[in-house]
């Protein structure tokens, strides 16, 4: 009896150390591939070498920690300051972009009207602080615009005045954007003609974006792929996140309240930073775009 155990551990074991090798060798072949395409295809290596220059990794946390931070001044400031309609429908903005419900954002929502009333009452020393706050991303992501493009990075003032700039235009896009799809709401193909519309609303906002962070030293026409190309990232993820955020965002509140919440949101604005190097990267490198790089310079 006991030397037919040995045999059973045999054929016990000899399927999985099988399955295990045929596993490995189907993940060599899959890296091998890729590694073929990789260097047969120059635009394609070209990227690649790109994303691991500007650093995707640490870009995608540096924005998203930005984004986290400046997301409740913003809130914060645009419910004490603009008309009450406009917090309630950047909030709604907000939430549908990142595919929360309503209840899973209400801390959030919470969090931005308290501290605006506080605002309110204090000074404008508070709103400068807070705007500054809210600023950080546009910052972070003018660096970031700039090390794609290779150009020095500006900073002090003009800096903090165009990512105020950019914060209202950012603002009154999203609340056009909501009038907009309000008209459109009872047409046929309601969903066909919103998607064009946030697509095209995007491709406008991203280019603008680049252009204005970018201090105008690149000219429009190279700028304009990388703005197409974000605007379709953006909308695949906001697609995307409708899928998959709900769940992970109210497990999150379950598990760990408000906090949680913070957590899932940080997570996402994580992989949006990435998305926006990853569309910067891309646009930078398509066919031509080299060419335009330069705008003209005034005379």
């Amino acid at each position: 009896m006991d030397s037919e155990r040995p045999a059973v551990t045999q054929r016990t074991t000899v399927p999985n150390e099988t399955a295990s090798a045929r596993f490995r060798a189907r993940l060599l072949r899959v890296r091998q591939r890729a590694r073929q395409v990789y260097e047969n295809v120059p635009r394609l290596r070209r990227i690649v070498d790109e994303l691991a220059r500007v650093e995707l990794l640490d870009r995608s946390l540096a924005l998203g920690a930005q984004a986290l931070l400046a997301l409740i001044p913003l809130l914060m400031v645009v419910g004490a300051f603009m008309p009450a309609d406009w917090g309630s429908e950047l909030t709604a903005q907000v939430r549908q972009v990142i595919g929360v419900s309503n209840d899973v954002m209400q801390p959030v929502q919470e969090a931005a009207t308290s501290a605006g009333s506080v605002v309110q009452e204090v000074s404008w020393i508070s709103l400068a602080v807070a705007l500054a706050s809210a600023s950080s991303f546009a910052r972070a992501l003018a660096r970031t615009y700039c090390k794609v493009w290779g150009l020095p990075a500006h900073r002090g003032v003009g800096a903090i005045q165009r990512s105020l700039l950019w914060i209202a235009g950012w603002v009154v896009t999203l609340q056009i954007l909501a009038i907009v799809l309000r008209a459109f709401s009872d047409v046929p193909l309601t969903r066909v003609v919103h998607l064009s519309l946030q697509l095209g609303f995007n491709v406008l906002l991203w280019w603008w974006t680049a252009h204005l962070l970018l201090q105008g030293r690149v000219s429009w026409r190279a700028l304009l792929p990388g703005a197409v190309v974000s605007a379709v990232l953006v909308v695949l993820l906001s697609l995307a996140s409708r899928v998959f955020m709900p769940r992970y965002a109210k497990v999150n509140l379950e598990q760990f309240g408000p906090l949680g919440v913070v957590f899932a949101i940080a997570s996402w604005l994580v992989v949006f930073g990435g998305v926006l190097v990853l569309a910067a990267v891309v646009g930078r490198h398509l066919p031509g775009v080299g060419e335009l790089r330069r705008a003209p310079r005034p005379e």
